[in-house]
């Protein structure tokens, strides 16, 4: 059975007759070595002595405005659209908001109008290129009473308190206005309710807060016009109050529970567009900006600098900030700008802003990336090397001169073209050199076993980059931060077993570098494509294989490498190399050697490997922890419907200098010791 799902699964993802011949072919290999179903592999390793350093900041995570990734996938705000920025439907009300109870009838005492002269906040933002809104209301006499806007999706947990508020101005108009949590159906049971009176005047805020008795995935939120007169609304929020300043608990638990030691934000491409002062001071005051990386989509900017710090710092990650070189108004003194609201005293220009922005303290921050995939024509800013390493070092110049203990990370790229100039022309100013990863279903080419490979080719790649440091820049330690890798594969295979052991692999091939790639994300931490490794509807969340794996090597992350050989069995793929090993192992010490960590990776995926591992130096308890991810076939793949189709399964082995553990096929297994000595 097993064989026969993993054929299908290889002949379909074959997108002509070569590939699917090339699929054919690799099948009946499979089938082939099948017949025994078990190999055997021996792993000799050095636990006594340090073969090379691993980085504390290897495992970290990407986070960027892409579609859900942060609006409703990691920030915790219910309502879309809630400043009216949108466009409207012939209505007039902006995307998002529907006529309350419905269009069936016409409602002649609500009049619509996106209203492009009265807006919160009433001074808007001129260099986000976009107009500030409200919605106006005019109210008269009518006969459906119970009328107003609202918007569906919502989900309502039994228990929660919701906090919300809208800000309202009037003229002339007299009566209330109602907002409730209520079943998006006509007539439906209303959950809760909060009556806002009196309502009257300019620009105020008004609060909210109600707790429903029910559980309801797909309710409404109503705003309910009472009065009569004319009534304009603006920022309209509503949140849960179990978020984490801002941010949804279930994303916050998935994220802390990874133990990243950096995030990275805001992006990305989206960096090359983005405006930090966006993201600043208080939250309704902030624009609505559209975002060209991404189709155009119109983001608010509930999510800024101070949330981004705060989510770092609540999960134990460093902050890596992204500034925009060159890009959409980006320009060295704004980068400085922004370095000084991070890190400057109270007592300085942007310094004091943060402060009257309610963050006396410094936040501190030292990782800072300037630009993002410059060499690339898709970005705002895009330039050839040179200019790019020239204006590297007039964007830090400026940075350093407001704060000299700053690290720098520079684009680099996988051409080394590229990476030689930059390194020339800039080396001496940098201290990381970014550098990102895509592989996907066209380099495949019908072959899983290109995709088994292909992280060798990086280990090589890396080898290159270190000869090429060592020639250009000698005098200074320059490391790598793979600080973008993934996938583009069907999202059935995106959420398999497939998308896991290349991302260990490589994984592995980052700790045998001996700290030369010292960070590292795959991208991207929550939503924005499948590739996102956390998955947030509006509803409920699941994560991807690839979370898993990273979840497992944070909780195992050596500060040293061990030297491990590894006798196996190998393949050839139609691509990425010969006589391959299905086995990949790293193997690590932590804890001031109290602790061993062994990280295997079987790429058969059909035989499990009987493993016999012998440790040299080192005496280690008799019991043994494993960690392995995996699920019941190679086609089973994570979903909102099978969240846990791949999963991680936790047992104990008997352990000694020389031991034996079973890995099964397409897995990845994560085995600790503890040291006696």
């Amino acid at each position: 059975m097993q064989i026969k799902s993993s054929r299908a699964a290889l002949v379909s993802s074959c997108n002509t007759a070569l590939a699917a011949l090339i699929c054919l072919l690799n099948t009946q290999c499979y089938l082939a070595v099948a017949q025994t179903r078990v190999a055997r592999a021996t792993v000799s390793i050095q636990a006594g002595t340090s073969a090379g350093h691993i980085s504390p900041l290897l495992y970290g995570q990407f986070i960027e405005f892409m579609f859900e990734g942060v609006k409703f996938g990691l920030h915790a705000e219910l309502l879309r659209n809630r400043s009216f920025e949108e466009q409207p439907n012939v209505t007039r009300l902006s995307r998002g908001w529907e006529r309350y109870p419905d269009d069936r009838d016409d409602d002649y005492a609500l009049n619509f109008t996106w209203d492009d002269s009265v807006h919160y906040p009433e001074k808007p933002r001129a260099e986000t290129g976009t107009v500030e809104h409200s919605l106006r209301v005019d109210a008269s006499d009518g006969v459906i009473r119970r009328h107003g806007i609202f918007q569906s999706r919502i989900p309502v947990r039994a228990g929660v308190q919701y906090e919300g508020y809208l800000w309202l101005k009037t003229n002339g108009y007299q009566g209330g206005v109602t907002v409730a949590l209520e079943a998006d159906v006509l007539g439906g049971p209303i959950y809760t309710e909060a009556h806002l009176e009196p309502v009257r005047g300019d620009w105020q805020k008004y609060k909210f807060r109600f707790r429903s008795q029910v559980s309801d995935p797909l309710a409404r939120f109503a705003v309910l016009i009472e009065g009569r007169g004319r009534i304009w609304i603006d920022q309209v929020s509503l949140l849960p109050d179990d978020a984490v300043e801002g941010v949804r608990r279930d994303v916050f638990d998935r994220v802390k529970e990874l133990r990243p030691a950096f995030i990275r934000w805001p992006g990305g491409n989206v960096a090359q567009d983005y405006r930090w002062l966006w993201g600043a001071g208080p939250r309704d005051e902030r624009p609505t900006w559209t975002n060209l990386s991404w189709k155009n989509e119109l983001e608010p900017s509930d999510f800024g600098t101070a949330e981004f710090i705060a989510l770092s710092r609540n999960v134990g990650a460093e902050p890596s900030l992204t500034v925009n070189v060159e890009g959409r108004g980006g320009s060295a003194e704004e980068a400085a700008a922004w370095v000084e609201y991070c890190n400057g005293p109270a007592t300085t220009k942007y310094g004091g802003l943060r402060a009257a922005h309610g963050h006396p303290q410094p936040f501190n921050v030292k990782l800072w990336e300037v630009g993002n995939e410059i060499w690339g024509n898709w970005v705002r800013g895009h330039s050839d090397a040179d200019s790019y390493a020239r204006n590297f070092n007039r964007y830090v110049a400026d940075m350093r001169k407001v704060d000299p203990t700053i690290k720098l990370i520079a684009v680099g790229d996988n051409d080394m073209k590229w990476n030689r100039i930059v390194l020339s022309t800039a080396g001496a100013n940098m201290d990381y050199l970014a550098i990102h990863h895509y592989y996907g279903r066209h380099e495949i080419a019908g072959d899983l076993r290109n995709l088994m490979a292909r992280p060798l080719f990086y280990e090589h790649f890396y080898q290159q980059v270190a000869q090429l440091l060592r020639e250009v820049s000698p005098q200074r330690e320059i490391k790598l931060a793979i600080n973008e890798w993934g996938l583009d594969l069907p999202v059935e295979q995106q959420y398999s077993m497939l998308s896991a052991l290349f991302g260990a692999r490589l994984m592995n091939v980052f700790e045998r570098t001996d700290g030369l790639v010292a960070m590292s994300a795959v991208s991207d931490m929550v939503n924005g494509w499948p590739g996102g490794i956390i998955q947030a509807s509006r509803h409920r969340v699941f994560v991807s294989p690839i979370y898993l794996v990273n979840q497992l090597y944070s909780e195992a992350l050596g500060e040293e490498r061990l030297a491990a050989e590894v006798v196996c069995p190998t393949f050839d793929s139609t691509r990425e190399g010969k006589q391959v090993p299905y086995l990949d192992i790293v193997a690590s010490r932590a804890r001031k050697g109290r602790y061993l960590f062994v990280k295997a990776v079987n790429t058969d995926l059909t035989r499990a490997f009987v493993t016999t591992i012998k440790l040299q130096g080192a005496h280690v308890q008799p019991r043994g922890e494993v960690a392995t991810v995996n699920g019941a076939t190679l086609e089973s793949y994570n979903s909102f419907a099978t969240p846990e189709a791949v999963h991680v399964t936790r047992t104990q082995f008997v352990a000694a200098s020389t031991f034996e553990v079973s890995l099964p096929p397409h897995s990845v297994s994560v085995l600790k010791l503890q040291v006696t000595r």
